[in-house]
């Protein structure tokens, strides 16, 4: 057994020298491939597939692209609200304005519509001026027609010292209508104020009531609304004075027109039939030559507008201009002075 003693060692030595050999061998192929950064992690590197290695870094590359639609988004949305602001807050303040507007135009065409609430307040203070001063006024009686009269003689009227205007103008009254008794009225008027001069704008509500079942323009109306006219007429006459009956201009529609004529003629001869009473002609400032209605005429070169939509009352230029024409009559027949 001495020479097998003798090759144990040799053999051991050998298989110690396989096993070396066989070490160097497995490492070749991981010094090959090795990089700088696989060197500083030598585990990572050994243990990822090569196929993920390969796919990690694609995330990487694709994000930044695509990071900018993602923060372009959020500012479209912002921008096209914002527009609507200012657009929203302009409609908000300016629509307004045409209603206020639009609540100011209907008592410049058609001042007769404020005039029950306004009428009582307003005439109280001329009319106390007057008496304090001892002056006489100019009283204005009749239907919405002697309203509108009314407020534009009072303007004028102010104008001149120690003259003032009593409107007295009722909407929707008339000798006919029951509403208003305009006997009683002028009575009680004429005993408690100084009055220099009454003008009468009346009848437009007279024109469409009937009088014993007759309509205006026949013979049995015309005549019973003359006699009705010469007695409220009279109660000037006795209280000496002077009264001006303003004819009605023509009307829109000419079946009411011919009514008003009917209440002009009726009312031209009751004055004539009493004493201190003078008859106004108007109507021209509303016709045309053949005189016929006109809704404006060419004044000074501009179209002016004179009546209100209705074809009754008239726009304020309309009244003004009957106004000067009832105050340079009042002039000529010296009914500034009470007698």
């Amino acid at each position: 057994m001495y020479p097998y003693a003798r090759l144990a060692p040799l053999a051991l030595l050998a298989l110690l020298a396989l096993t070396g050999c066989a070490k160097p061998a497995a490492k070749a192929p991981t010094g090959t491939a090795a990089s700088p950064t696989e060197a500083a992690a030598p585990v990572e590197s050994a243990s990822l597939p090569p196929a993920e290695a390969a796919v990690k870094p694609a995330p990487a590359e694709h994000l930044p692209a695509a990071l900018p639609p993602v923060m372009a988004a959020p500012p479209e949305p912002q921008s096209t609200p914002a527009p609507a602001v200012p657009e929203q807050a302009t409609k908000q303040t300016l629509e307004p304005k045409p209603a206020r507007t639009a609540a100011l135009i209907p008592p410049r065409s058609e001042p007769v519509a404020r005039t029950p609430d306004v009428a009582p307040a307003a005439v109280s203070k001329p009319a106390a001026a007057a008496a304090k001063s001892g002056g006489p006024a100019v009283a204005v009686v009749g239907d919405s027609l002697a309203v509108g009269v009314g407020m534009t003689m009072e303007q004028r009227l102010k104008k001149i010292e120690g003259l003032g205007c009593r409107p007295m103008g009722k909407v929707s009254t008339g000798l006919i209508s029951k509403k208003y008794d305009w006997d009683k009225a002028l009575a009680g008027l004429l005993a408690k104020e100084p009055i220099s001069a009454v003008v009468v704008v009346l009848g437009g509500n007279d024109a469409n009531n009937s009088i014993a079942g007759k309509a205006a323009g026949t013979p049995e109306w015309n005549a019973a609304y003359s006699a009705k006219a010469q007695r409220f007429l009279q109660i000037a006459a006795d209280a000496k004075v002077r009264v001006l009956w303003v004819g009605l201009p023509a009307m829109k529609d000419a079946d009411y027109s011919r009514r008003v004529a009917a209440v002009n003629a009726a009312a031209k001869t009751a004055c004539a039939n009493v004493a201190g009473c003078t008859y106004l002609e108007a109507s021209d400032i509303f016709t045309d030559e053949a005189g016929n209605y006109v809704q404006a005429k060419d004044i000074g070169g501009k179209n002016v507008s004179l009546r209100a939509g209705d074809g009754v009352h008239m726009t304020m230029t309309g009244y003004d201009l009957l106004c000067r024409r009832v105050l340079d009559k009042l002039e000529l027949t010296g009914s500034q002075s009470r007698p």
